[in-house]
Order: C-alpha cells, then sequence, then structure tokens
C-alpha cells in the first residue's frame, strides 16, 4: 500500500513538471491483441540473428517482425516466468526461469538443459575470457558453462544476488539484498557498501560510457564511487545538478540506458525520464502514448530502437527517425486552403491558429500570441528590408519583434485576399479571388484575372504565379515613375492546377499539382527550360502536392495531403523515397518549411511537427531468413539442407522475415521458386508467406530476399527440396517396365517363331 501511495504522488509531481519541450515522441505499442503472451514484460532481448524475446511473468514470446511465437508450460516451457536469457555462441539460446530451470530453444522446440533447482538464475552477463557468471538466488554466484550450473569457490555461497555488471575486465559489480559488493574475477571480495536503509533488494546498477556507476535506492537515483584499493568501501557521491529530478529521487527506477548520443534514459514506476546531454529532460507517461506508467524494463535493438517493457504491455520508440509533435489546444488551421508558418527571425516561427497567429519558439516549444492582434489570424507573410507584414482576408499588418505595431485597411477591391508577396524594392503583389494585383503605395494595377494559389519571386526577378486551373505563369515586369510594365508572360502547364511553387538553391522552379504531382523548371540556353514531371507513376504516394521544400543536402520534401515523400538526388536524377509509409506517419499537412539547422517543420491539423532527417533511405538490406517450411501433415526442419517429398506431399508453405522493427510493416520481400514453370521474382510486397501446391516432381529451389530501403536487394536465403515422382514414374521402374516389354517381346517372338515352325512341320508331313 505504501509503495502504492508513493507512485500516485509520483504521478502527481510529475504533472507539475514543465519538461524543456511541450512536445510529443511517437510511440508503437504491442499488447496481448497483437499476439504476445503476456502483457506484464520483465525482460527484452534480441538473439544475434535480430529476433527480439520478450519475457513476461506467463510466458515467452519471440518476435519476428510479422507475428509472435509464444512459449509457456503447454508447450514444454519448464516455467511461464522468465528471468534473463544467454545466447552462446553456437547460436543456443537459453532462458532462465523462475523455479530455477534454464530451457534451450532449438528451433521451434524447447528442450530442458538445467532442471528446476533451488538455484535460480537472475542474471547471465558474459566476462571477456569466455565465462558465464550468474547471479542467483541463495545459491550465491555460480558459472554456466556446458548447458550447467558449477559454483566456484566464494565467500558467500549461500547469498542471494540480483544485478550484475562488470566494471573493468578485473572487476564486477552485484547487488545483494541490503549490500552492493565488489568482486575481482577469483570471486574475491574487493570493496562493497552495507546500508539497509538505501539498498533495496530489488535495484539496479548501471555504468554509463563515461564510467559513472548508478543504482537505484530506496532514495532514489544514486551515483558510486568505487575505490582504486582493495577493502576500502564504495559510497556515495552527489549527483549532477540535471539528474537531481524529484521523480529520479522519489520513484522506483527499474531500468538505465545511456544510448550513443550520451543521452540517458530511465524507467520507472511512475513512466519514463529522458535526459539530454544538455541538461534538459523530457518525461513520459500514459498520456504521451505508453501503454501504462509502470515500466518493467528498457532495451534498445540494433537499429537503436528503445523498448519498454512495461505492465500493459510493450512500447517501441524509434530514434533513428525523430518526429516530435507540439500539441496546440484545438488544432491549427480553420480549413486547409489558408496557412502561416513562417521564420521570421532565428529560432522562431510565426504560426496560424483557430485561436489567432502565435509565435512559437523552437528553443522551449512554447507558443505565445502576437501583442496587439486581438487574436486575428494571418493567412500569409512577407519580409521586406524594415519589417515583416502579414495579409489577412480584410487587414495589411506591420509585424517586428512579436509586436503588431501598424494595421492598415486595405482598399475595398481587395477585400479576400489571402496571398501577399514582395520583390526587392518592397513592392506588393496581392492575390485576391479570381485576380493577380501589383501594389506599391498608392498604385495598384490588376496584372491577370485568375484564381492565384501560389506565388514567388525568383532569383532574378521574375514573378511566378500558379492559378487554380489554367496552369503556371511566369511574369517579367518593371516599375518605375509609378508605372507597371508588363514584359513578358510566358504560361506553362496550361491545363494543370497548381498549388505550391519553390525555388531551389540551384534556381530551379518546382511547381506543385493537384493531379499530376510535381514539376521540375531546369534553365536552359535561350530562356528554354527542361521540365521535368514525378508523379504517382514514378513512384511519389499523392499526385496533390502541398508544398516543396530543400535540405542542406540537395534533397527535396515533397508535402502531399497526409504525408511526406523524399527526393533523394542521385548521378542523373533523383530517387523517390516514400517517408511517410516507411515511417508509418499519415498526418494531414498545410504548411511545411526548414529552419537554420535544416530541421524540417511542418503545420498539421495535429499540431507542430519537428522531423530531424535520420536517412532511413541509406539502410541498407536486412538478411532474411525462412523462419518455418511445412505442409499439411509436417514440419520440416528450416536449417536442412535438402528434403525430400514423395509425390503426394506435393505441396509446401513457406514463411519468412527480416528482423527489423522500424517499421515491420514496410518492409519489402520478393521470392521464387526455381524449377516451377514461373522462376521469375515477385513483385516486392510485405507478405511473409507464399504456399505452393500441386507441384509436378522434380527439384526445387526456394529463394527470398528483402528490399533495403537504400533501393537495393539483399543476398536471398534459399531452400532446397525434391518432390519425388510415384514410383511408376522413376527411372527404375520405368527401365524394369521397358526390360519387362522388351523380354515378354522377345519371349513373344520366340514363342512365335516356335509355332511357325512346328505348323510348318507339320503340314510337310502332311504333305508327304
Amino acid at each position: 500500500m505504501r509503495n502504492s501511495l508513493l507512485t500516485i504522488l509520483v504521478c502527481i509531481i510529475a504533472s507539475f513538471i514543465n519538461p524543456v519541450m511541450a512536445q510529443q515522441q511517437i510511440f508503437k505499442n504491442y499488447s496481448l491483441t497483437d499476439g504476445l503472451v503476456s502483457n506484464t514484460i520483465s525482460r527484452v532481448y534480441q538473439d544475434a540473428k535480430g529476433f527480439l524475446w520478450i519475457g513476461t511473468l506467463e510466458g515467452l514470446s519471440k518476435y519476428d517482425g510479422h507475428s509472435f511465437t509464444n512459449y509457456n508450460t503447454a508447450n514444454g516451457l519448464s516455467h511461464n516466468m522468465v528471468n534473463d536469457f544467454y545466447e552462446a555462441k553456437n547460436g543456443r539460446l537459453y532462458v532462465a526461469l523462475n523455479n530455477g530451470a534454464i530451457d534451450m530453444i532449438n528451433g521451434n522446440k524447447v528442450i530442458l538443459k538445467v532442471g528446476p533447482s533451488d538455484a535460480v538464475v537472475n542474471h547471465f552477463i558474459n566476462s571477456s575470457t569466455g565465462k558465464v557468471i550468474v547471479s542467483t538466488d541463495r545459491h550465491g554466484l555460480q558459472e554456466f558453462n556446458e548447458e550447467k550450473l558449477t559454483q566456484p569457490k566464494q565467500l558467500f555461497p549461500h547469498q542471494t544476488f540480483l544485478d550484475i555488471i562488470w566494471l573493468n575486465d578485473s572487476l564486477f559489480m552485484t547487488v545483494e539484498e541490503t549490500s552492493l559488493k565488489v568482486f575481482n574475477r577469483k570471486y574475491e571480495l574487493f570493496s562493497q557498501i552495507i546500508d539497509k536503509n538505501i539498498i533495496r533488494q530489488d535495484a539496479i546498477i548501471y555504468q554509463d560510457s563515461k564510467k559513472r556507476i548508478w543504482a537505484s535506492t530506496l532514495k532514489g537515483l544514486k551515483l558510486l564511487n568505487v575505490p582504486l584499493q582493495k577493502n576500502q568501501p564504495v559510497s556515495f557521491v552527489p549527483l549532477p545538478a540535471h539528474f537531481n529530478l524529484p521523480l529520479l529521487n522519489q520513484v522506483t527506477i527499474t531500468g538505465m540506458l545511456e544510448v550513443a548520443d550520451g543521452t540517458m534514459w530511465f524507467t520507472t514506476s511512475g513512466g519514463i525520464i529522458k535526459i539530454n546531454q544538455d541538461g534538459t529532460h523530457e518525461t513520459f507517461t500514459v498520456k504521451d502514448g505508453l501503454p501504462s506508467n509502470i515500466i518493467n524494463t528498457i532495451f534498445q535493438d540494433k537499429e537503436k530502437n528503445l523498448w519498454f517493457g512495461t505492465a500493459a504491455g510493450l512500447s517501441k520508440l524509434v530514434t533513428r527517425q525523430s518526429i516530435w509533435l507540439h500539441p496546440i489546444e484545438d488544432g491549427f488551421f480553420e480549413n486547409n486552403y489558408s496557412c502561416l508558418l513562417h521564420p521570421f527571425k532565428k529560432n522562431y516561427f510565426l504560426v496560424g491558429t483557430v485561436k489567432g497567429t502565435k509565435i512559437f519558439n523552437t528553443l522551449t516549444g512554447n507558443f505565445s500570441p502576437v501583442v496587439n492582434s486581438n487574436n486575428q489570424n494571418y493567412f500569409d507573410v512577407v519580409k521586406n528590408s524594415k519589417s515583416t507584414q502579414l495579409i489577412c482576408y480584410y487587414n495589411l499588418a506591420i509585424f517586428d519583434s512579436a509586436r503588431l505595431i501598424y494595421k492598415k485597411i486595405l482598399p475595398l477591391p481587395l477585400k479576400y485576399a489571402s496571398r501577399i508577396i514582395t520583390d526587392k524594392e518592397g513592392n506588393l503583389f496581392l492575390s485576391q479571388e479570381g485576380h493577380l494585383i501589383f501594389m506599391s503605395g498608392k498604385f495598384q494595377q490588376n496584372i491577370i484575372d485568375y484564381r492565384i494559389t501560389a506565388f514567388i519571386i525568383d532569383k532574378s526577378g521574375d514573378l511566378w504565379a500558379g492559378t487554380w486551373a489554367n496552369g503556371l505563369f511566369r511574369i517579367r515586369y518593371s516599375f518605375s515613375n509609378s508605372l507597371f510594365k508588363i514584359i513578358s508572360i510566358s504560361q506553362f502547364l496550361p491545363t494543370e492546377n497548381v498549388r505550391s511553387l519553390f525555388e531551389d538553391s540551384k534556381g530551379n522552379i518546382w511547381a506543385g499539382t493537384r493531379y499530376q504531382g510535381v514539376y521540375q523548371f531546369t534553365k536552359k540556353e535561350k530562356d528554354s527550360f527542361a521540365i521535368v514531371n514525378f508523379d504517382q507513376k514514378k513512384g511519389l504516394t499523392s499526385n496533390f502536392i502541398k508544398g516543396i521544400r530543400e535540405d542542406a543536402n540537395g534533397n527535396y520534401w515533397i508535402a502531399f495531403y497526409q504525408g511526406l515523400d523524399k527526393l533523394i538526388a542521385t548521378d542523373s536524377s533523383y530517387r523517390i523515397f516514400n517517408f511517410s509509409r516507411v515511417n508509418n506517419y499519415f498526418t494531414s499537412i498545410v504548411g511545411m518549411e526548414t529552419d537554420d539547422n535544416h530541421l524540417l517543420w511542418l503545420a498539421t491539423n495535429d499540431g507542430l511537427v519537428k522531423i530531424t532527417d535520420g536517412e532511413m533511405e541509406q539502410l541498407p538490406p536486412l538478411p532474411v531468413y525462412i523462419t518455418k517450411v511445412f505442409s499439411h501433415d509436417s514440419t520440416y526442419a528450416v536449417n536442412a539442407k535438402k528434403i525430400q517429398l514423395n509425390y503426394r506431399q506435393n505441396q509446401l508453405q513457406f514463411e519468412f522475415s527480416s528482423p527489423g522493427f522500424i517499421n515491420e510493416k514496410q518492409l519489402l520481400y520478393s521470392y521464387r521458386l526455381s524449377g516451377s514453370a514461373d522462376t521469375a521474382w515477385t513483385k516486392p510486397g510485405n507478405q511473409n508467406m507464399v504456399s505452393y501446391a500441386s507441384l509436378k516432381p522434380g527439384n526445387y529451389n526456394f529463394e527470398v530476399r528483402s528490399l533495403g530501403w537504400n533501393g537495393k536487394w539483399g543476398m536471398p536465403e534459399t531452400f532446397n527440396f525434391i518432390v519425388n515422382p510415384p514410383f511408376w514414374q522413376t527411372w527404375w521402374f520405368i527401365s524394369l517396365a521397358v526390360f519387362a516389354i522388351l523380354l515378354l517381346t522377345f519371349l513373344f517372338i520366340k514363342w512365335r517363331e516356335k509355332n511357325i515352325k512346328i505348323i510348318a512341320e507339320e503340314k510337310l508331313k502332311v504333305q508327304k
């Protein structure tokens, strides 16, 4: 009861902590409904091939990226509560269970190797010499070798040890019921600290890359100092200031992990705490997408994904691709045709919301209103040499340093203006319903009578105007002595519905359309352009292009109605990478910008989204494994070099998987069956099972491969098998039959010859 009250108190405290940024990361959760054997996760482990093993209080689950294979006492597991895992160099996986048994998983079968005993293994740990040390209940420290436990000579042969870590090549530390003990390789006591008021039985210890040793205690997170000399006591040292947080001092810490960038993650009975290198911190609880605030364990896989075992299921956080949501109450935009997302100074955006134009601080994640704006929402923004100008339906406003300092009522003919742009001289171009208007001071002139959806002024000073349904115009003009003069108007894509325009760093013009994807205009000699189109036929997810932006690497981000694609520059063109599909991130995008740090920012109906590109399009293909081979009445070993089937077993099913977990549902496979009528590779797809029926007798070779997000295929995994013909189609039977026919024919001929001779002799006798 005391612990429950403490947890409630901590959760209340957590709700008042203001983390560094009001933002959310995206968690993917797995539970019983997805196939897990249980929701109470205690351990997560990844084997050498990459498959995940999830230990729970009710059994064991293996996750291959497509499905869970479950083990419990009903199908051979010695006990349902899993304590830890160990994989030997030969690939055999050992599972320590809470009844003292150690089971081995071989293929899909459970093999009991060490029977139930009082020496319950809590943790396995490898040494640099290959020795495997285990901590046990009531049986001290033991060694696991040749599939059995042996106890070396030691000072505490009947003690219970929980957690265990190596400090260096010579020393390791263990957690005992009321102490932390340091041993050398000979199991001699090197140093210790005993304090029943601080050290708890289920404490965990962790050493980071800076050789700092952390411990969870009854009084929260502690930092340890291990002496250099033997028999000197271990001591506590003050925590760094940014680790001295209420949550870390008042909750039960269940896991610790440092990732490559130096960020520290702590799992607790009240959620997750992330402490960044710069000293800032963030907290994650159920309100951020976790299935439970009670987190039992943390694990990082080979792809740098973080896995959290909770009391209500398994949770995954993809860290390679950072997608952060900054929500704002009631969403952002009134409709999908007007938006405001504009970087007006370093680390600040102007953001249009249904409650007026806001200022967003990218460093703090905070939104604040524009002073004097009366919560009015403006729909476009442009800078000139003196200030920032915003346009709304009725008003032209001058904005400076987060304050609205001037507002001008536009002439009545300019009502409902929704787009604004300025040239180098500070002259304005305004889009009104059905008109494009030039304005300078009191002078104004209508240019073209089309509904304008987007416009830009390029580096040469030309105005490009995209229209609702009449294509794209390039307008060259001059303005002097209060006289506006059109030099030339060129029309491109006359039947296209243009929705977005962008000029890249090379001076190319990009036009996003409603129905035909995106066009790139590259200037050639004599004022002509090479025009290249990218659409769904070439790999884009959608032909409705909402925006285009360029990143620091010369790649282009294409925003469509529900997500993003990315054009990656190649030697001759671009490769299309379906960013949203791979990341399983689809949202209604109404604005897109990049900032000084080349981060991508999206204005969506859910809030403001920051994307730090992990360049996942460079990831090579994962190895693919055939996980199951079976027919209607038999299951075959997947490591068999070749199997032979009789003619009645002329159907076979294959299951396969690449153990990748960034987005399991977007891993693509292709397969073929050599020896069959169709030996071509199949079209890439996420299906991980194939069945072949009515196979004719012959030699077959099944091959499957995975497609990397870099666009390249991996090495295929193969499985050879033979379908034997019926006995009457075998060579020996045919040979025997032919021999029998020949023999019968020969005998018949001989009989016939003999019979003819006899008849002839009888005729001769009659004639005589």
